[in-house]
């Protein structure tokens, strides 16, 4: 039987009660059936609960609480997909044929290594294992450098002080960084000190910093391990979070802020 909601916020309240019901877990997919929406509106209900602290997302469903279990590379990369993909595109418009670019890993970034490789005449220093064999395949004229260093398995990248010796070597035109959490406070996070020695090391020796982040990223606090931001970094997220998530970075004066749009559904733009 289909559960009807009056509006978003009246569904968002039932899918807690709902997920409470089924043991403190769910799967999207049984979530769309129960209210008769689509997967997509499910995503975006789960993502404003995660965003407030209310479930944690996890691959496919969500959890009660606050449990921040590491997902793996391959289950992060269909999590905020279309949002990764519309940063990864508005990141790419950003660097000139011929540039030498420092890449972090992640999901966000591997994403962007499929549009840099259509950039004629780049160097690309990289840690993120996903990007590399994205480089390998590209037919293209890019020069790819891997950072080398201790292999972390989880987010498929290398750190340690291998990778950072080659980071020190160079002096990039623009680095793109990824991060767990996102404060205009704190920074960027990582889940391991060594994450966050490279990236801030990345952003040392770049013209240019750009740090990508979903929605879902902005304003959460679960991480350790934080990292300040670099004085006038760029910061590339999506329209999902809402003005409210937004405005902390709009009122810090040391970053460039870009917001881009997601196309909304037509169940979306019903329920919103």
């Amino acid at each position: 039987m289909i559960e009807k909601a009056g509006s978003a916020g009246q569904r968002r309240d039932l899918i807690l009660e709902q997920i409470r019901s089924n043991g403190g877990s769910i799967q999207v997919e049984d979530l769309s059936r129960h209210f008769g929406v689509s997967v997509a509106t499910v995503r975006r209900d789960l993502d404003y609960l995660s965003q407030n602290g209310l479930i944690t997302r996890t691959y496919g469903g969500a959890v009660i609480g606050n449990l921040r279990a590491e997902q793996t590379l391959r289950e992060r990369e269909v999590t905020h997909a279309p949002a990764k993909d519309a940063i990864a595109r508005a990141a790419a418009e950003l660097v000139q044929p011929g540039a030498t670019v420092l890449l972090d890993a992640g999901t966000t970034t591997g994403q962007l290594s499929r549009y840099l490789a259509r950039i004629p005449g780049l160097t690309v220093l990289t840690n993120g294992l996903n990007a590399l064999n994205v480089f390998a395949e590209a037919d293209t004229d890019i020069h790819a450098i891997a950072l080398g260093g201790s292999l972390r398995p989880t987010n498929q990248s290398t750190i340690g002080p291998i990778a950072e010796s080659v980071v020190r070597s160079v002096h990039a035109d623009i680095a793109f960084i990824g991060t767990d959490c996102l404060d205009a406070h704190r920074g960027m996070s990582s889940r391991t000190l060594e994450q966050n020695s490279l990236k801030t090391l990345m952003a040392l020796h770049s013209r240019r910093t750009v740090v990508l982040a979903d929605s879902s990223k902005l304003n959460a606090d679960w991480s350790t391990y934080w990292a300040p931001l670099p004085d006038r970094c760029t910061i590339i997220t999506d329209d999902a979070a809402g003005r409210d998530a937004l405005r902390p970075f709009e009122k810090a004066r040391n970053f460039d802020l870009s917001v881009v749009e997601l196309e909304a559904t037509d169940e979306d733009a019903k329920a919103s």
